[in-house]
């Protein structure tokens, strides 16, 4: 049963649990991105009676209310009509019909994930990034494609991430690896049994990591550091026509922590930006074409 559902079929609440309940409810978006001592004051309520409130709706905790709050957005986004994830398009669509889906599905993955990513873990995520003596990308297929665009952008940070399975040595690769630096794995399903056994060796010699996935319920979870979860409606099966919605997902997430990563020393890195494209323009790296 959703979250609404459970809320609004609940009639024995104290006055606190009610104000909680209301909000909960007109607030819905907030909720994924909301710590509970935010609630409890937005509230005017209590660590206890939010807790209370979430095990009187069967919840574990104020955790799996805000998991339940994320799904519950999803549900609503995917009954505005939203586009399949797995066949976006059919044989005889037309180009304008086309069209349409693919920017109605790259605005719903956009939003779901926005719904389901915690604004916390985004900023720990980018500070890891950013006290890390190196970072080290694993990522396959897509994933990879993901991966280096995160790259290219972390260039203009004066960050040149690298990218362990570039030439197929990623273990080779991994016990070079120091607790000084950081690990980004990216995989949409992470079931892939070397990055568990990866992941374990990481974890064994305290080298942080994070864990950008779409899969809840793996076991990789307990050895990140941080997981970072945007779950789209596509099919972990071939059966689809390609892996648009997770794509774009994450490449969503990654923008936004480059983002936050370049807002952390904001004037710092804009005047470096304009300083280099000073020099590439006017310096001797600059030649003119003469053919002109």
């Amino acid at each position: 049963m959703a979250l609404l559902e459970r809320l609004s079929q609940h009639t024995d609440l104290t006055d606190n649990e009610i104000r909680i309940k209301d909000y909960l409810t007109s607030h819905l978006a907030d909720i994924p991105g909301i710590t509970v001592e935010q609630l409890a004051a937005l509230t005017y309520t209590s660590h206890s009676a939010i807790v209370r409130l979430a095990k009187k709706l069967d919840y574990q905790g104020f955790r799996e209310l805000k998991l339940a709050a994320s799904d519950s957005l999803t549900q609503q986004l995917i009954s505005l009509g939203a586009v399949d994830a797995n066949f976006p398009f059919n044989p005889t669509d037309s180009v304008t019909t086309i069209a349409k889906n693919m920017a109605d599905l790259t605005s719903t993955a956009i939003k779901r994930a926005q719904a389901q990513v915690n604004p916390h873990q985004l900023e720990t995520a980018a500070q890891m990034l950013l006290d890390a003596k190196r970072l080290f990308f694993f990522g396959r297929g897509d994933s990879q494609i993901r991966a280096r665009s995160f790259q290219n952008k972390l260039v203009k940070l004066d960050i040149f991430p690298i990218l362990a399975e570039e030439y197929v040595d990623e273990k080779w690769v991994t016990t070079n690896i120091h607790e000084t630096d950081c690990v980004l794995f990216i995989s949409y399903g992470a079931n892939i049994p070397e990055y568990a056994q990866i992941m374990t060796f990481l974890k064994k010699n305290h080298v942080p990591t994070i864990l950008l996935t779409g899969n809840r319920q793996i076991k990789q979870m307990n050895e990140a550091q941080l997981t970072i979860v945007s779950a789209q409606d596509e099919n972990e099966d071939e059966s689809k026509i390609g892996t648009f919605a997770s794509q774009i997902a994450f490449e969503y997430i990654l923008d936004t922590l480059f983002s936050i990563m370049y807002g952390h020393a904001y004037t710092r890195n804009l005047l470096s930006q304009r300083q280099t494209a000073t020099m590439l323009n006017t310096g001797s790296l600059f030649e003119k074409d003469q053919t002109k």
